[in-house]
C-alpha cells in the first residue's frame, strides 16, 4: 500500500515546529526594539540615532551576506546550520541581556545579522522544501511555514508585552524578555539536532565539489534569475505596503497614531490565513500562478486605496481594504521559494539559489525607503503617499511580468520534455 505523505507523523511535526517557531524567534532579539523602543532607548542609555545605527548594522550584515548563505547551505546540512543560527543567537542574545556598551551592541547586532542569514536563511528554506517533499507538497510546506511563523509571532509578541507590562523598571522588563528569546532559542536549537537528519548521500557528494561549480551552475540557470525578479516585484509591493500602512492612515485618513498601528495588529492575525490558503493553492494551481494571483489581488486593493476620499470618513473603509490586501500579501510572501520546484533547481543547490532570490529579490530595501522618505518630504503628503502607492503597483506589474515569462518558461520546458520522452518511446520500439 502507498504511503501517504499528507499525513504528518510525530517527527515531522517537531520538524514544522522547530523550523516556524525557530524562524520567528531568532529575529526577535533584534526586531524587538518594535516592540520595546523607548526600553531599549532606556535600558541600554542610547539615542535614537544610535538605535537606527545599530539595526543599520543589522540590515547591512544580512544583505552582505544572503548570498553567501545561500552557498553554506549547499555546502553543509540544515541540520548542521539550523542548530549553530539558534543556539548561536541564544548565545548573542545573553550578551545583549546584559546592557553592555554601545561598541559591544555593534558587534553583537552585526553578529546576529550574520547568524540569522548567513547560516540560517537559505538553511531554513532548504529545510522547509526538504520537509515538503517529506509530506508531499513544497508549496504546502513554504507557504505553512509562512503562516505559522505569524502565529507564532502572535503569540509570543503578545505574551512577551503582556509580561513586559508585569515590571515597573522597564530596563528589567526588557532583560526578562531576553531570556525567554534566549532560552527559547537554546530549546529549539537542541531539539532541530535531534529531528533533523544529516545530508544523504547524494548531497554530501555535491556538497565536496568546487563552490565555483554550484555557483555557475544557478547562475546559468535562466530560471533562477527570473524567480529573482518576480521576487523582487512582489517583495518591493508586499513590503514597502507594510512599512507605509501606518503613515497612509495618519496622512491620508486622519487617523490618530494608535489607531493606524492598531492596522498592523490586526493585519498580522489574517496574514496567516492568506499564507495557508497560498500553500493550498499553490500545490494545486503551481506556485507561480498562485504568486501573481497574491499579486493581482494586493494589485487592486492598493488602487482601491488611491481610489478612496482622503477624508477621516474613509478611515473604516481603509481599514477593511487592507485587512484584505493583507490577505494577499500571506498568499504572496508564503510562495516566495515555491517557484524553485519549477525552477527545476535540485536539492543540492537550492541554498545557492535561495541566496540569489533573496539577495535580487530583497533589494528594493537598499532604494524604496529612500525614494519614500524624499516623496513624504518633498511637497503635499497626500499625494506622496498616492505616488509612493503607484510606484508600488508598478513594482506588481513588473512581478507580473517575470511571472508571464516563468510560465512560457515553464510551458515550453515541458513540451521539450514531453518531445523528448515520445523519441525515446519510439526509439525503444524500433
Amino acid at each position: 500500500m502507498k504511503k501517504d505523505k499528507s499525513k504528518l507523523s510525530g517527527k515531522a511535526l517537531l520538524q514544522f515546529l522547530v523550523l516556524s517557531l525557530g524562524a520567528t524567534t531568532i529575529y526577535m532579539p533584534v526586531l524587538s526594539k518594535n516592540l520595546f523602543y523607548d526600553a531599549f532607548l532606556e535600558a541600554f542609555a542610547i539615542s535614537n540615532v544610535q538605535l537606527g545605527t545599530l539595526f543599520s548594522v543589522y540590515t547591512l550584515m544580512t544583505l552582505l551576506t544572503y548570498f553567501l548563505g545561500g552557498i553554506v547551505a549547499d555546502k553543509y546540512s540544515p541540520r548542521k546550520l539550523l542548530t549553530f543560527s539558534f543556539l548561536s543567537t541564544a548565545l548573542l542574545t545573553v550578551f545583549e541581556s546584559m546592557f553592555p556598551s554601545y561598541n559591544l551592541l555593534i558587534f553583537i547586532f552585526g553578529g546576529i545579522g550574520v547568524t540569522n542569514t548567513l547560516t540560517f536563511w537559505a538553511a531554513l528554506i532548504k529545510a522547509t522544501r526538504q520537509f515538503g517533499q517529506s509530506v508531499g507538497g513544497e508549496s504546502k510546506a513554504l507557504g505553512s511555514l509562512e503562516g505559522a511563523r505569524g502565529i507564532a509571532a502572535m503569540i509570543i509578541n503578545t505574551t512577551c508585552v503582556i509580561l513586559f507590562g508585569k515590571f515597573v523598571e522597564m530596563a528589567f522588563g526588557l532583560k526578562v524578555i531576553f531570556w525567554i528569546y534566549a532560552v527559547l532559542l537554546f530549546i529549539i536549537g537542541i531539539v532541530g539536532w535531534f529531528v533533523f537528519k544529516d545530508l544523504g548521500n547524494e548531497e554530501e557528494s555535491v556538497s565536496k565539489e568546487n563552490t565555483g561549480k554550484l555557483i555557475i551552475e544557478c547562475l546559468k540557470n535562466p530560471m533562477i534569475w527570473i524567480v529573482s525578479l518576480m521576487v523582487m516585484g512582489a517583495y518591493a509591493l508586499t513590503s514597502t505596503m507594510a512599512g507605509y500602512v501606518a503613515k497612509i492612515g495618519t496622512v491620508g485618513f486622519a487617523m490618530s497614531v494608535q489607531l493606524a498601528a492598531s492596522i498592523t495588529v490586526i493585519s498580522n492575525y489574517v496574514k496567516p490565513i492568506g499564507s495557508f490558503s497560498g500553500g493550498w493553492l499553490g500545490d494545486r494551481l503551481g506556485a507561480t500562478k498562485t504568486l501573481v494571483i497574491g499579486t493581482i489581488g494586493m494589485m487592486l486593493t492598493a488602487i482601491v486605496v488611491i481610489m478612496l476620499p482622503s477624508t477621516a470618513a474613509m478611515a473604516i473603509p481603509f481599514i477593511i481594504v487592507y485587512t484584505i490586501m493583507a490577505v494577499f500579501m500571506g498568499i504572496t510572501r508564503g510562495q516566495f521559494y515555491a517557484p524553485l520546484r519549477e525552477a527545476n533547481v535540485p536539492m543540492y543547490l537550492s541554498g545557492t539559489a535561495t541566496g540569489l532570490i533573496a539577495t535580487i529579490g530583497y533589494s528594493s530595501d537598499l532604494f524604496l525607503p529612500i525614494i519614500s522618505g524624499k516623496l513624504l518630504d518633498s511637497g503635499d503628503p497626500v499625494m506622496a503617499i498616492k505616488y509612493i502607492i503607484m510606484i508600488l503597483i508598478g513594482f506588481g506589474i513588473f512581478a507580473i511580468i517575470m511571472a508571464s515569462i516563468m510560465l512560457k518558461l515553464m510551458k515550453k520546458n515541458k513540451e521539450k520534455d514531453g518531445s523528448d520522452s515520445v523519441a525515446v518511446h519510439v526509439a525503444s520500439e524500433e
